[in-house]
């Protein structure tokens, strides 16, 4: 993984990148496109560009060590938005998420990723304490 910072976004589809079967591809999750340009939209930031395209295996293994630490619910919406690449609807649907008003799945989706984040945080301090000890 690089010492770079990246977005939980761009980790999570770099994540179902690296663990899709079938090896890499550069597709990336409709769900995740658009609520990351709602996030940079609200936030009033620039969204990234051409760098998701890139692909950093270690960071992606290193999600997936993460992913059995979550909650069910929160694997479940990752795992559909990004591995399965459904549609919001499709989500809802399935996970009994109501579709109306749309911040309902936003909210669901924005408290999966912050889950995954600080999981994946947690380990990368344990594997440097380790490094350095």
């Amino acid at each position: 993984m690089t010492d770079e910072r990246r977005d939980i976004g761009w980790r999570l589809e770099n994540w179902a990148r690296v663990v899709k079967p079938g090896g890499p591809r550069v597709a990336s999750s409709q769900t995740g496109v658009i609520c990351e340009r709602l996030r940079h939209a609200a936030e009033g930031t620039a969204a990234p560009t051409g760098e998701r395209r890139t692909l950093d295996e270690a960071d992606g293994w290193l999600l997936e060590e993460g992913m059995p630490q979550l909650e069910t619910k929160h694997r479940i919406l990752l795992w559909w938005c990004y591995i399965r690449n459904a549609p919001p609807e499709i989500v809802c649907t399935r996970m009994g998420i109501p579709r109306r008003p749309a911040t309902e799945f936003v909210q669901h989706f924005r408290q999966a990723q912050a889950a995954i984040e600080a999981i994946v945080d947690t380990l990368i301090k344990k594997n440097d304490s380790v490094k350095n000890s």
